[in-house]
């Protein structure tokens, strides 16, 4: 902007709020599609991981030839508390299939899969931020004030993760992301579970809600 001196000579300002707005935009543009970045990557993450899923419910049984990729007993449980339901997923090298399928059971909520398809979940459960904001123990079974809640048994223990209307915002959608894709991963899972249900008794597929 043109002003005069007091001597009468022209002088150059520049305005203060040039430089701040256009600094401002570009960090926000910045700010944004670092943000469009990590949610994109994130949803490739979790079709990669129904991928594996899907892979797993084609497959017959796995190639006894071929060294898994994480033979650690682990084993995965998400709880909705109000609903009354639970998705349990265990692997291989925790639960023999053939043993627990024969098995006659009052419900269907424990499904096995492959020691690869669940070492790709811990760590699609890890990089979500479930270890972040997780407790060592075990979840609570029922509860009448919780919402939902989360465990996770490795070789190095279990650790949980549970949610009620008070909890930040920021948890809440931490543990609904991690709590989604694991019932997905479940619902893909196959299963021939041997049932305890008499002649009327029909095992629906749990209702998921948020």
């Amino acid at each position: 902007m043109w002003s005069r001196n007091e001597d009468g000579s022209p002088s150059w300002t520049l305005p203060l709020s040039a430089s701040p707005p256009a600094m401002f935009r570009i960090t926000n543009r910045t700010s944004r599609a670092s943000s469009r970045g990590a949610t994109w990557n994130r949803a490739f993450r979790a079709l990669g991981l129904l991928f594996l899923g899907l892979l797993t419910a084609c497959a017959s049984s796995p190639n006894s030839t071929k060294e898994s990729v994480n033979s650690t007993p682990a084993r995965v449980r998400f709880m909705d508390y109000r609903q009354g339901t639970v998705f349990e997923l265990v692997n291989e090298a925790h639960t023999d299939r053939v043993a627990l399928y024969s098995e006659v059971r009052s419900n269907t909520t424990t499904k096995v899969t492959n020691n690869e398809v669940m070492s790709a979940l811990l760590d699609y459960l890890d990089s979500s931020g479930f270890e972040r904001h997780a407790r060592r123990g075990i979840a609570p079974r029922t509860s009448s004030t919780l919402r939902w809640g989360g465990e996770i048994e490795t070789g190095g223990g279990s650790i949980y993760m549970v949610v009620d209307d008070n909890s930040p915002l920021d948890q809440r959608k931490i543990f609904l992301d991690c709590y989604m894709n694991h019932v997905t991963l479940w619902s893909n899972i196959f299963q021939l579970q041997r049932v305890d249900a008499g002649p009327d008794e029909v095992f629906k597929k749990p209702e998921l809600r948020r």
